[in-house]
């Protein structure tokens, strides 16, 4: 089966690296030149354009930035789906919203190409050893049809329901995450204001109701003041507009996310946009120290 890979960021690159050492023939693109040596190696072949990469593929993957970057690549001038034959399955893993999902889904269909939304939870390590969550919207039978590429990389795929179910399914993901963690960022300053040490703070909150991989994994990240990017602030900050956005269209009395919409845009002010979003701290203490 041959496979198109499209987007070979933090995440895109373990995925389709992922693809690869499971025997899948597959064709990587990505906008900035460059990011492909190393699965050229492993047997890649690195197409020219999204087009390019979609032509001859039976599956193509999507793994962007946002919503434009998708709808340019897939639907632009150029773009895959123009690429794709019918028959074949397109499936966006992108972080959406809804509606864009179902307008990709809209565009498939008139290529009769079948569509899935099916974001992800999980960051570089997960995406590494294929330990992702996947939320899937679209039709059931095409899930199974192309399951075992996802299993690939992941550990776990929930059916969601019909195209925009999964993207919207991965808003209300990470606005829990972000709410949770910058609760957390918030009582981890006061009480170091207050005298309190880091390594306790961590250990007690570990230690209890709250404990979670995730309290874990940016608890350690705070206290050591290391802000490698697994998940980027830039991208968190994209989610939350993208929640605010959908919550209107609802009709939600939406304070938190409103909140913490502010909060990541005052954080990419101060230039925290390519740090791990754990660096959301900084906002409440800008002399943070673990």
């Amino acid at each position: 089966m041959k496979i198109a890979f499209l987007g070979l960021g933090i995440m895109g690159s373990r995925m389709s690296e992922r693809l690869i050492r499971a025997g899948y023939d597959v064709t990587v693109w990505n906008r900035t030149a460059g990011k492909a040596e190393g699965l050229k190696k492993l047997g890649a072949r690195e197409a020219v354009s999204p087009k390019d990469a979609a032509t001859g593929a039976d599956v193509a993957i999507t793994m962007l930035a946002d919503p434009a970057s998708v709808e340019a690549v897939a639907i632009g001038d150029g773009g895959l789906i123009d690429g794709l034959k019918s028959g074949a399955v397109y499936i966006d893993m992108t972080t959406v919203s809804p509606a864009t999902s179902r307008k990709l889904g809209e565009a498939a269909g008139r290529k009769r190409v079948a569509f899935l939304d099916a974001p992800v939870t999980g960051s570089k390590p997960a995406a590494a050893s294929g330990e992702l969550v996947l939320m899937v919207g679209g039709e059931a039978s095409i899930l199974d049809q192309v399951r075992p590429i996802l299993q690939a990389m992941s550990k776990k795929i929930v059916y969601m329901g019909p195209v925009g179910a999964g993207s919207l399914m991965k808003l209300v993901n990470n606005l829990s995450m972000a709410g949770a963690m910058a609760a957390f960022f918030e009582g981890f300053t006061l009480g170091r204001l207050g005298g309190l040490s880091g390594e306790a703070i961590l250990e007690v909150l570990t230690s209890g109701a709250l404990a979670s991989p995730l309290l874990r994994l940016k608890g350690e990240a705070v206290l050591k003041g290391n802000f490698e990017p697994l998940f980027s602030l830039k991208h968190m900050a994209k989610d939350i507009h993208l929640a605010v956005d959908e919550s209107a269209q609802e009709g939600l009395n939406a304070p938190i996310s409103h909140l913490l919409d502010t909060l990541f845009q005052t954080a990419q002010r101060q230039g925290l946009g390519e740090a791990d979003y754990a660096a959301l701290i900084k906002v409440f203490n800008p002399n943070n120290e673990a």
